[in-house]
């Protein structure tokens, strides 16, 4: 689709259910939330329905509460098969424990995504790979649609722009990312607020789980690979969220040697999942479609089952080639 295919569609459809991926981040919610208070205000029938809960700390920006996970409501809505259903920020086969309900019955299925899909995707959508966040591509669409940036929408759209691009430093950031920012601050987003909700606001228990999951830190090929372990164990022991792991795969890369940081994590249910970061020499996304997963070049992950050491030894395998 292009953006006036997409902006017609949106122009026609009034009954939608929004969702992102599983563990749903800030450029997910934020795009989200901005789609779905821009199109209330116009008088569409929206709602959001995530499979899995958000952090706490994204409330700040869900200002008319309408982030929604199946659990909060006890189920699905009654008139689901009425609906559209619209992916922000991933794929179809990313979306969580209400994948099959979703797809199977919603009336049709629209994809909007920035990343690059380990699937060809059967849906209609938009998808825009150069983009720095899916944020900013809601940006662009609701710019076409000329709803205007309320200061909601503002707020959670310059949320999800800083957390996927970090803080404007990952390679997909461009001019235009900035050109979008300097719009959003204009309209009510404050830069140094959004930033302390994001990293000034860890708990106590997050303090601790970073010093026990640093000192799992292992050195691999001439200290160029880092990799980090979390069992269950490690979260518990901490008293942390699981959310509150998420950062600490970007530790390793302050290290100048270190161009590829590999971070094995299991939450509280014993779901086991694998980010890596780089500085650009390693693909990460290319690496995480061998197990399944996806993400961008230096920003990937993927899901898992194997014991932590059985599956390092087959990441590693295939990292080592990029590193010689």
């Amino acid at each position: 689709m292009t953006l006036d295919e997409l902006r017609e569609f949106f122009d026609e459809t009034d009954k939608l259910l929004l969702t992102t991926h599983e563990s749903p981040d800030g450029d997910g919610l934020g795009a989200e939330y901005a789609l779905c208070s821009s199109l209330l205000d116009i008088g569409k029938d929206v709602i959001i329905l995530n499979s899995d809960p958000a952090s706490s700390k994204y409330t700040f920006f869900d200002q008319k509460n309408l982030i929604k996970d199946i659990g909060s409501v006890g189920g699905f809505p009654a008139d689901l098969a009425e609906r559209t259903l619209v992916i922000l920020d991933t794929d179809p086969t990313n979306i969580g424990s209400a994948s099959q309900t979703l797809l199977n019955t919603c009336r049709d299925v629209i994809v909007i995504d920035h990343h690059s899909s380990k699937v060809q995707i059967k849906y209609r959508g938009w998808l825009r790979h150069e983009s720095s966040s899916t944020c900013e591509l809601i940006f662009r669409l609701l710019e076409a649609m000329r709803l205007g940036f309320k200061r909601d929408v503002a707020i959670a759209l310059y949320t999800g722009i800083v957390y996927d691009t970090g803080s404007f430093i990952y390679p997909k950031t461009q001019a235009r990312t900035f050109r979008i920012a300097e719009t959003l601050v204009s309209s009510g987003a404050v830069p140094n607020e959004i930033f302390t909700h994001l990293f000034e606001s860890k708990s106590t228990g997050a303090l601790m789980l970073q010093s026990l999951v640093t000192s799992t830190m292992m050195l691999w090929e001439d200290d160029r690979a880092a990799i980090q372990i979390m069992p269950r164990e490690t979260l518990f022991a901490s008293g942390a969220e699981y959310d509150e792991a998420q950062e600490i795969v970007n530790i390793p890369l302050q290290c100048a040697k270190v161009r590829v940081s590999i971070f094995f994590k299991e939450n509280e249910e014993g779901v086991r999942r694998c980010s890596i970061r780089s500085k650009g020499e390693v693909d990460c996304a290319a690496v995480c479609h061998l197990f399944g997963g996806g993400g961008h070049k230096t920003a990937a992950g993927f899901r898992f089952d194997k014991p932590f050491a059985d599956i390092q030894d087959e990441v590693l395998d295939e990292i080592r080639p990029y590193l010689t």
